[in-house]
C-alpha cells in the first residue's frame, strides 16, 4: 500500500534518499569523498536541480536539542541526498557505492 502512495505514474519514485551511517565523522567523510568525486554538493537546504547531502541532525535540525533528535530517530551518523538530474545514473550509483565501500559503510 505504501508503494502506492509513493509512486507516480509519470515520473516514477522522488529522488530523496535518506541513511545512517553510524556516526557524524563517518557521515562528514562519506559526504566530502562524494563531494571530492564530483558526485553532488553538500547543502544546508535540498532544494536545488544537482545532487545535494548533508547531515540534517548538526545541519538544518541543529537548532532541535540533542534528546528530542533521539526521540525523532535523528542520528549524528543520517544523511539526506535528494538526487538531481544526471545524466548517468549507473554511473552515479557505482561510484556512490565505491565510496560507501571506501569509508567503510559497506
Amino acid at each position: 500500500e505504501l508503494y502506492k502512495t509513493m509512486y507516480n505514474e509519470e515520473y516514477g519514485f522522488g529522488g530523496m534518499l535518506a541513511f545512517d551511517v553510524g556516526s557524524l565523522k563517518k557521515a562528514d567523510d562519506l559526504m566530502e569523498l562524494m563531494q571530492n568525486r564530483n558526485l553532488g554538493y553538500l547543502a544546508v537546504s535540498l532544494g536545488f536541480y544537482k545532487t545535494l547531502f548533508n547531515a540534517p541532525g548538526t545541519g538544518t535540525s541543529s537548532e532541535i536539542p540533542e534528546e528530542e533528535q533521539k526521540k525523532m530517530g535523528l542520528s549524528d551518523g543520517l544523511i539526506r541526498m535528494s538526487i538531481g538530474l544526471d545524466n548517468n545514473i549507473e554511473r552515479t550509483y557505482l561510484e556512490m557505492k565505491k565510496c560507501m565501500i571506501e569509508k567503510g559503510v559497506l
